[in-house]
């Protein structure tokens, strides 16, 4: 069952990011994207394989859904969390879109847990928020650097 429910929100968050209006470029976009996914993947294989601290199933449905999961719902989640904070100035705004894209990252974490997918054996929700927390401010700091590189190359033609 889990592989439907997460095949479901792969599509989901697909959609609502293609048809969402963005502030960040397509160029901006990719980056923020690959950087994301970068750490997502990297960060994953050290918890799970290295460190052993959850446990992925072998199963091959739920350990693809687990794969999308790592590989597109979060980044892509990232990435409209990150286009609908930019789109105010408001210091507000932009830490209450941080916190609730938190909460939903979160959230499909621990729906990865209630299906069976992923045994927290030294790992917790809490450490969950905190990683998911790091990736937005990584997200945001991967933005402010493409946005300063862009400016730069355009400053010097």
């Amino acid at each position: 069952m889990a592989f439907p429910i997460f095949f479901f929100l792969t599509w989901l968050v697909g959609s609502i990011f293609a048809v969402m209006r963005k502030k960040l470029s397509l160029v901006e976009n990719t980056f923020v994207f690959l950087i994301i996914l970068i750490v997502s993947i990297n960060f994953s294989w050290i918890i799970a394989d290295e460190l052993k601290l959850i446990t992925v199933t072998k199963q091959t449905l739920p350990h693809t859904a687990y794969l999308i999961n790592r590989s597109v719902i979060i980044p892509v989640l990232i990435l409209i969390q990150l286009n609908i904070s930019m789109a105010r100035d408001s210091f507000g705004w932009k830490t209450m879109m941080v916190l609730f894209s938190v909460l939903l990252l979160t959230g499909v974490n621990y729906l990865m847990t209630a299906l069976n997918m992923v045994t927290y054996t030294n790992w917790n929700l809490g450490f969950d928020a905190i990683y998911f927390l790091l990736l937005n401010l990584a997200a945001f700091l991967a933005y402010r650097i493409m946005e300063k590189a862009s400016e730069k190359a355009v400053n010097q033609t």
